[in-house]
């Protein structure tokens, strides 16, 4: 099992997306959450292109 804990998603969706919407996104959707399916997709793109099968899943643990 691979756990990958992303800690630095606001930067991530500040880099990516514009100010303004960075800094309202997280009155809309959760962005944590978002970064990380975006990641997943990426990293599934990556297996696939090479024929690797793999699950993935995240899991929403959070504590806030």
């Amino acid at each position: 099992m691979i756990k990958i804990e992303i800690k630095n998603h606001r930067e991530i969706v500040k880099k990516e997306r514009s100010r303004l919407i960075s800094a309202l996104a997280p009155f809309f959707v959760d962005v944590e959450q978002r970064v990380e399916e975006e990641i997943v997709k990426q990293i599934q793109q990556v297996f696939n292109m090479r024929g690797i099968e793999a699950d993935f899943k995240i899991i929403f643990d959070r504590e806030d």
